[in-house]
């Protein structure tokens, strides 16, 4: 079995849905007994940021939480967290009530959501309120302006100590919003999907993180960024973190994998998402710094959207709805990356996929952990199994790595205790998934 700090062999006894002892056990009888040897034992992977069951503007998302917890499932993920992002005249507690409910019965995984207030000034008291519940992190943007998401420097700088204060962490989208509206879009060809990355340009992310790095240095708000496309974005936050400042990040598969290449006409304006892909460079260095361990982890920014919409857009790429699938991609992306690609331990595995999501999450050693007290969330993997297809949704939406096998084989996943994946196939009569740090 496989931590973050390495693997050993040992047994693992587990009791009401929770791992009750770990070493050199005898079953009893009546136990049900897996026998994983020669296979990989690893906690419960956890995807810290998927879009679903959500509106984006005029178009609905393609997955609801049935479709994405299945495909999760299916590759060894046992914990989403979605977004609960504040409607007009919605108080942060109608929206964290309105989420979970559409989450309640339908998830196969054990979910969590990062709350997005949207009215100012915000409500303090029903936000220390639902800290008490567990809900311990807040997404702020720093552009989208005409999505009314858009958070300036300064409301960030008068927020972060409060935050602080009630034990919350910062989630930020960084994208420097004076940069991007310094560009004119007329100084482009829109009808070609290549122009969405010098729309939003590097430059504007990496000035975002500077800024967020020094509100977070002079706050002591815990801060992660999310979805850094940008090696100097990620050097920046390595080096804050060096000197002790609390700054996270994660980047998503598509960053490591794909390159502005993928823009391409006629095809490109599938791949459109926010931040853009980069060009190759970028992603080389990106992908090094990442197996070196500058990134934190690994999440999948996924929010499929249907075909049709994402073709529906007549020559203008400022209609396309932006997002790409990738749930079902993340763990055997991160495998091959990791891995097979730089010969590292599944214990890097773990801490990217499992145990640091844990904590953005505040649910450490709860979840992302193989330890007494623990859930009992444990996947079962075959390294060299045979080649199969990389599937990221099994909605009607376009598949971001058509063509892309990998070798990692899912043969068990257990959930709380119980089996509900056996040889990438999950199980009848399934049980719902509960608030993942209840």
């Amino acid at each position: 079995m496989w931590g973050e700090d390495g693997g050993r062999r040992a047994d693992v006894r587990v009791v009401s849905g929770r791992i009750a002892e770990i070493g050199e056990l005898t079953p009893r009888p009546g136990e049900c007994v897996i026998d994983a040897a020669g296979l990989d034992v690893l906690p419960g992977m956890i995807d810290v940021h998927v879009h679903v069951a959500d509106r984006i503007g005029r178009f609905e998302l393609a997955d609801d939480w049935a479709s994405a917890a299945e495909i999760a499932l299916r590759n060894g993920v046992t914990t989403l967290a979605g977004f609960a992002t504040q409607h007009p005249g919605e108080a942060l507690t109608e929206a964290v009530e309105r989420c979970l409910a559409r989450a309640a019965g339908r998830s196969r995984c054990d979910f969590a959501f990062h709350l997005t207030p949207t009215s100012w000034p915000w409500d303090w008291d029903g936000l220390a309120a639902l800290a008490a519940r567990g809900f311990k992190t807040v997404k702020l943007y720093t552009t989208y302006r005409e999505a009314g998401l858009f958070s300036g420097y300064a409301q960030l700088a008068e927020v972060m100590p409060r935050l602080a204060a009630l034990g919350m962490r910062l989630l930020l989208h960084c994208e420097d919003d004076a940069t991007l509206a310094a560009i004119d879009p007329s100084s482009v060809d829109l009808a070609d999907p290549r122009s969405h990355a010098r729309l939003r340009p590097e430059a504007a992310e990496v000035r975002a993180i500077e800024t967020a790095i020094a509100l977070a240095e002079r706050s002591g708000c815990p801060t992660h960024v999310v979805h850094v496309s940008t090696a100097a974005g990620v050097e920046a936050i390595a080096a804050a973190r060096e000197r002790g400042v609390a700054v996270t990040c994660e980047t998503a598969p598509h960053y490591l994998a794909l390159d502005q290449e993928a823009l391409r006409p006629p095809e490109g304006h599938r791949y459109l998402c926010t931040p853009p892909l980069r060009v190759a460079a970028t992603r080389d260095r990106l992908a090094a710094l990442a197996a070196a361990g500058a990134v934190d982890l690994f999440a999948t920014d996924h929010c499929a959207f249907t075909r049709r919409d994402k073709d529906d857009w007549r020559g203008d790429l400022r209609a396309v709805p932006c997002g790409i699938a990738g749930l079902g991609a993340l763990v055997p992306l991160g495998f091959e990356l990791l891995v097979k690609r730089h010969a590292l331990a599944l214990s890097e595995l773990v801490r990217t996929l499992s145990a640091n999501p844990a904590r953005l999450l505040g649910a450490f050693p709860r979840k992302g952990a193989i330890a007494v007290g623990a859930d009992a969330d444990l996947v079962i993997l075959e390294r060299a199994g045979p080649p199969r297809p990389i599937v990221s949704t099994l909605a009607d939406a376009y598949e971001t790595y058509p063509g892309r096998t990998t070798t990692l084989a899912v043969r068990r996943v257990i959930r709380r205790g119980r089996i509900v994946v056996e040889d990438g196939v999950t199980l009848d009569a399934p049980q719902a998934g509960a608030f993942a740090v209840a």
